[in-house]
């Protein structure tokens, strides 16, 4: 049945696509849907667990290209044939938000019941076509993206850029873009083109001012396709004393259970950095050590982007996060013009990832064990390698 229902939307969204008039477009009661609301479920205990859809029976295309349903993130099918898309009923206005409140983009979309429940999916590309079609090109693409080292400052300069104008958005840490990212096995350009087609999703809405994209650290391996789907685009990573990353990250129970996980599933990039040090994944005896080699992988392959000729990066290091003219500089290499510097200020004063608005205070004095260094100096990682 479910097989036979996502046929239905896919061949139905092409002939969409393709202009035609004569193929009826499905209801959003019809289409892929969580949970199970096709009409054969009506009235049983596992649609009565969940709220009643208030779109159900709308046109799911309208619904999408008028903006009234927002991406939220995509999932590629097991052997990578087909990337979908899934929409639902948010909104998304960083006006009405303390960003320090809502410092990422699920938090967002994380509220809604109507994500939680009824979202929809649609094949990626077809529906982004169908989108580009509909808006005639008003969509902007991103004036940069931000990448980072775990614990470098990202969130605070997120929070700052969000509030630093009423036409500047942020888009942090987008689901959308890691699923794309983390796919080892899909193709180079599938990917780029699947890159292409989120930015514009996520982006639709506005047509004016700048547009930011912070990418959360574990998707640095995507700077290569990253790259190639934006190549005129500005884009930054920040980089902190490797010590203190490694060390705040083996303090936190779940980050250090993270990098052991490393150890054992390194993935293609980390493998093919530890083969050019002459190692594998069995030379990493220690979590500290697999951390260590994580994070000198993804600053390699920011090196190794830097090094082009044509390259439109800057690495930002930590401490110039820390005093107002930097962060001055900062703003102009990004083209933020007259920025509004008691919001800016006060995004700098506070927590920028606890989601609770709390007043920075300083951070408490950090012991760097001899198991981090060891790591850290075992793969000489420093932004001047």
């Amino acid at each position: 049945m479910q097989f036979l229902l996502s046929l239905s939307v896919s061949l139905s969204l092409a002939a969409y696509a393709n202009g035609s008039k004569y193929m009826r477009k499905p209801l959003i009661d019809e289409i892929d849907t969580a949970p199970l609301t096709h009409p054969l479920m009506e009235g049983s205990l596992i649609e009565k667990q969940f709220s009643e859809n208030p779109h159900k029976g709308k046109d799911v295309f309208d619904m999408v290209l008028s903006g009234e349903f927002a991406l939220t993130e995509v999932k590629i099918s097991s052997n990578q044939d087909e990337i979908r898309a899934y929409f639902c009923d948010f909104e998304f206005d960083q006006t009405k938000k303390d960003p320090s409140l809502a410092p990422h983009y699920i938090d967002f979309y994380g509220e809604s019941v109507h994500c939680q429940e009824h979202s929809v999916s649609l094949p990626l590309h077809d529906i982004a076509e169908a989108c580009r079609e509909h808006d005639k090109g008003t969509s902007i693409e991103p004036d940069a993206f931000i990448l980072n080292q775990p614990r470098s400052g990202s969130t605070i300069l997120s929070n700052m850029l969000t509030v630093s104008h009423p036409d500047t958005r942020v888009i942090s840490d987008p689901t959308a873009i890691g699923q794309i990212f983390k796919c080892e096995k899909c193709d180079h350009d599938l990917k780029v083109q699947a890159l292409k087609d989120v930015m514009y999703l996520l982006g639709r809405s506005q047509t004016s001012g700048q547009l930011f994209v912070k990418i959360a650290a574990r998707h640095t391996i995507g700077l290569p396709v990253l790259r190639d789907a934006f190549p005129d685009t500005k884009w930054l990573y920040l980089y902190r004393d490797t010590d203190t990353v490694l060390q705040k990250l083996m303090d936190t129970r779940h980050e250090r259970r993270v990098c052991g996980s490393y150890r054992y599933i390194p993935g293609a990039a980390m493998t093919e950095f530890l083969t050019s040090q002459e190692k594998s994944k069995d030379s990493l005896e220690s979590e500290e050590q697999a951390c260590a080699a994580y994070l000198a992988t993804h600053m390699t392959m920011v090196l190794n982007e830097l090094e082009a000729d044509d390259t439109s990066g800057r690495i930002v290091v930590y401490e110039e996060l820390l005093d107002r003219k930097s962060i001055e500089d900062l703003f102009d290499y990004l083209e933020v013009y007259s920025p509004n510097w008691d919001q800016v200020e006060d995004q700098w004063n506070k927590r920028s990832n606890s989601g609770r608005g709390e007043d920075w205070t300083g951070e408490a004095q950090l012991h760097i064990s001899d198991q981090v260094r060891s790591a850290t100096a075992e793969f000489e990682m420093s932004a001047e390698a």
